[in-house]
């Protein structure tokens, strides 16, 4: 079971704001958020969506371990991206926050996952944890590393930062 370093920024010194997480649980958020970004339109709204959703369906695949493509610093490179992506996981926390019952992992596996099989329930709030840190890290309120394992978000309890 593979882990990937989660960062918006391009560079590799080990310095850049992110967090670690286990592959399983980056590639269900990145393949249940990728249907939860909103549609491009007429009126030239959310026109990055297509390129993102493309990038995290493949990265949410299962075919990589300990590198999962999660594609952070285009989807955040933009103010316009940046809206598009916490849209998609506001729309996926309400749509969490709906029901206290853990997701089934009948249900998960149809989700098009052919590297990743789940055979454990998922509770809902690692799931939640996980929005939270994704949201952090994009409002620049996160001060983890990739030196420290102390916040590994979907596995341990993600201690929320204060939101503005």
């Amino acid at each position: 079971m593979g882990t990937t370093f989660v960062t918006i920024t391009d560079g590799n010194t080990g310095d850049e704001p992110g967090f670690w997480m286990r592959d399983s649980m980056l590639e269900l958020w990145l393949r249940l958020l990728s249907l939860h970004l909103p549609e491009p339109n007429d009126l030239g709204d959310h026109k990055s969506t297509p390129e993102i959703r493309n990038r995290w369906m493949l990265a949410s695949k299962g075919y990589f371990n300990g590198c999962v493509p999660h594609d952070m610093e285009f989807a955040c490179s933009t103010n316009e991206n940046q809206t598009v992506v916490k849209a998609a996981i506001h729309s996926l926390m309400k749509a969490l926050n709906k029901d206290d019952s853990a997701l089934d992992p009948n249900m998960l596996n149809f989700l098009g996952t052919e590297g990743c099989i789940f055979n454990q329930t998922i509770d809902r709030s690692c799931l939640l944890d996980i929005g939270y840190a994704f949201l952090d890290l994009i409002d620049g309120r996160f001060d983890g590393t990739a030196h420290s394992t102390e916040v590994m978000p979907g596995s341990k309890p993600y201690p929320r930062q204060n939101a503005t």
